[in-house]
């Protein structure tokens, strides 16, 4: 379970200081998919970046099966998150001059053999419907929607148990998201937890709770196919 308490998170805008989040509480099912939505700049990105121990907020606690992350030494918590969270940004942040083999197993680089690594990752890679000849090439060489598979081989890497998902399909065709999709679908499937911001409403409906984040409060959405009239931009 995954325990958010009170936390809230100011930015300074122009010297004046912006409460971005205030004061969010919500509890996280193991084995759960949560989707956030709403409008630009509401600080969706920054929720997720705080639960998943990258930026610490300014009140409140994230904990972790009991763990309060942001308790731990940076070097534990770090340790704690290559571990334990994997994280899809909506722009890959794939190495540019690394094949598509190194990047999924950088993660682990230094914990395992390479052998037994890379027959890890080339077996996600097969998962993901990466095909072998592609293994070799640079991501530059790739679609956004093979960049994009890539990006989740890499994050299942070291076999999370939660995965946060920062607009994962924003840059995808209908084919291609669906594709992201079903990989989304059947890692939840095996008792892993998801957390994910969209603006796609069909994607937001995959989520087994739906929330709105809207001047700094974070609403459930109370039936799964109503609707937020939510942006489309992301923050």
């Amino acid at each position: 379970m995954i325990e958010i308490k009170n936390i809230s998170k100011t930015y300074t805008h122009h010297s004046e200081k912006v409460k971005i989040i205030n004061n969010i509480s919500i509890s996280i099912e193991e084995g759960q998919w949560c989707t956030i939505v709403g409008p630009s700049g509401a600080g969706k990105s920054t929720f997720l970046n705080c639960v998943a121990g990258l930026l610490q907020p300014d009140e409140g606690e994230i904990i972790h099966e009991g763990i309060d992350i942001y308790s731990l030494k940076d070097k534990v918590k770090s340790e704690y998150r290559r571990l334990n969270i994997g994280f899809i940004f909506q722009d890959f942040k794939l190495l540019p001059y690394y094949s598509v083999l190194d990047n999924v197993a950088l993660p682990l680089i230094y914990d395992e053999q390479k052998k037994s690594l890379y027959t890890k990752a080339k077996s996600l890679l097969e998962e993901v419907g990466i095909k072998e000849q592609m293994f070799n090439r640079l991501p530059e060489a790739l679609s956004g929607g093979e960049k994009q598979r890539i990006a989740i081989a890499r994050a299942l890497i070291a076999n999370p148990k939660v995965l946060i998902c920062d607009e994962p399909t924003g840059n995808l065709d209908v084919n291609n998201r669906n594709i992201i999709l079903d990989l989304l679908s059947k890692f939840k499937n095996s008792g892993k937890t998801i957390i994910m911001v969209t603006h796609d409403e069909e994607v937001a409906n995959h989520g087994d709770k739906i929330y709105k984040l809207s001047n700094g409060i974070l609403e459930e959405r109370m039936k799964k196919n109503d609707s937020f009239n939510f942006e489309s931009n992301n923050q």
